[in-house]
This record gives structure tokens, C-alpha cells and sequence, in this order.
């Protein structure tokens, strides 16, 4: 393992997050221990390379997730071959774990660490965190939703003096937004409108209450050659744990399609 030392600059795009920016990024801060397992056990999988800082100074070094034990709420990480540093690691009170995950940044910091052995090699052991960070910086990954048992969208749609559930087909989801169609044209699709409480059931997961935000419309043939309007959706105000379900039902239709 490539280990670097204090006097080497970190690269910019996986330095920690300025203690002056944390309450700035406070929505994107997940707390549910499940999600914070699942994101976890996805950089253990695809044997992520994390910067592993000393503090906020510029210390740091490159490990990997080995192993996660549930049970005793602790992770196990590479130990590394600069034994310096690893010694620096074992005095210090605050461990800010940095990378990427599909073009998302992942923070997370843990206060307590000790020397451990995995698979007859020296290893560290830290305590699973109790909240992680989780920012998006660029477009989301965008996925094709089933076409067999299709998700759907329930909108409250006006309708007079009241509001009437209006159910719409999903075409993609990301955790930006959604695609839908409306195949019996019973919304009008202005820009820039917005609908509020809308609810998308995502199987084996949970149910997404969100607000929508109309980008795009246009026309779309469909198979049997109607038409009908096809209109892209962004989410507005999405709570970090919500944006996490979403993440987690795209990682595991993803999955799906490669087991095919």
C-alpha cells in the first residue's frame, strides 16, 4: 500500500471537509446505522482506496475497508507499511476517512482506533461512525426502472378545490430526480412547477415522500402508438436518508442486471 508522509500535499478532490463548511453540508449527513452499513460494505466490495487523515492537518495515508463486524460496531482497515505513520495513526484522537463513490464524496470520522491482526497481517480496527457525510458534487447516475412491474409516482395533482393522487410511470430514477410519463394526460406539465408530497414506493426498501420540480417535457410514442407527454423531475430539498434509499435501490438493481 502506497503510504505518503506530512510533507506531501493531499489531492485536492478527497481533503476532509473545512470544519467552517460542516454545518453547510449538515442535509447531506446520514445517522441511520443501515445506511451508513450499506454505504460501507459498497467500499468494501469494490475495494475503495480511502485517504485516511491524522486530524486536519496534512498528515495522512491510503487504506482499505477489509472487514466489518456488525456485532462489535468496528471496521477493520489496512494497516500499511510506514510504520511511523501508523504509530501516529494509534495516538490520534480524530481519524477523517475521505473518497469517492459513484462521483459522491464520503466522509467519515472516527475517534477510537487500535492495532489489530486480519488474515495473519497487522491491521487497525476502528469503531463504525455514528454519521457519515455524503455530498454530491457532480450529475447523478441515472438508472432505467423495470419495465415489467414499473415504479410509479403519486402526485397530489390540484383538481379544483381539492387534490387528486395522480399515479405516473416511472422511466429512470437518479438520486437527482425521476423520469415519468403520463399516459392519460392528467397533468398538465408546466415548467418550473412544482408538486409536493409526492410518494414513490421503492420495493424492499421503503417509500420516498419528496418534492418534484418539473426541468423537461416532451412528446413520447409508446409501443402501442399513442402519445403521450414524457416530462424529467428534479428533486427538491431531498433529505440526505432519503437520497440514501434511492442510492441503495439503484446499487441493488444494478446488481440484478450484472447477476442476469
Amino acid at each position: 500500500m502506497q503510504v505518503y508522509d506530512e510533507q506531501i500535499e493531499a489531492p485536492k478532490l478527497l481533503e476532509p471537509t473545512k470544519v467552517s463548511e460542516k454545518e453547510r453540508y449538515e442535509n447531506y449527513r446520514i445517522y441511520s446505522t443501515v445506511d451508513i452499513l450499506f454505504i460501507l460494505r459498497r467500499l468494501q466490495q469494490e475495494n475503495s482506496l480511502i485517504t485516511l487523515y491524522l486530524g486536519y492537518g496534512n498528515s495522512f495515508f491510503l487504506t482499505t475497508i477489509l472487514n466489518i463486524n456488525d456485532d462489535k460496531k468496528e471496521i477493520v482497515i489496512d494497516y500499511g507499511t510506514n510504520e511511523k505513520i501508523s504509530q501516529q495513526a494509534l495516538q490520534s484522537k480524530e481519524l477523517i476517512f475521505v473518497t469517492m463513490q459513484n462521483k459522491i464524496k464520503i466522509e467519515f470520522t472516527c475517534d477510537k482506533i487500535k492495532k489489530s491482526e486480519f488474515e495473519g497481517k497487522n491491521a487497525f480496527t476502528v469503531n463504525i461512525p455514528k454519521s457519515l457525510l455524503r455530498i454530491q458534487r457532480r450529475n447523478s447516475f441515472r438508472i432505467s426502472t423495470p419495465t415489467a412491474r414499473p415504479l410509479k409516482c403519486i402526485i397530489p395533482a390540484p383538481d379544483k378545490d381539492k387534490l387528486t393522487p395522480i399515479e405516473l410511470i416511472l422511466l429512470d430514477i437518479s438520486c437527482g430526480g425521476i423520469g415519468v410519463i403520463d399516459q392519460c394526460a392528467a397533468i398538465n406539465f408546466e415548467l418550473e412547477a412544482t408538486f409536493q408530497n409526492c410518494q414513490i414506493a421503492l420495493p424492499d426498501i421503503g417509500t420516498v415522500q419528496t418534492t418534484i420540480k418539473i426541468k423537461n417535457t416532451h412528446p413520447m410514442t409508446l409501443h402501442n402508438g399513442h402519445t403521450c407527454q414524457r416530462a424529467g423531475c428534479e428533486f427538491v430539498g431531498l433529505p440526505a436518508k432519503t437520497e440514501a434509499m434511492i442510492q441503495r435501490y439503484i446499487v441493488k438493481q444494478e446488481q440484478m442486471r450484472k447477476a442476469k
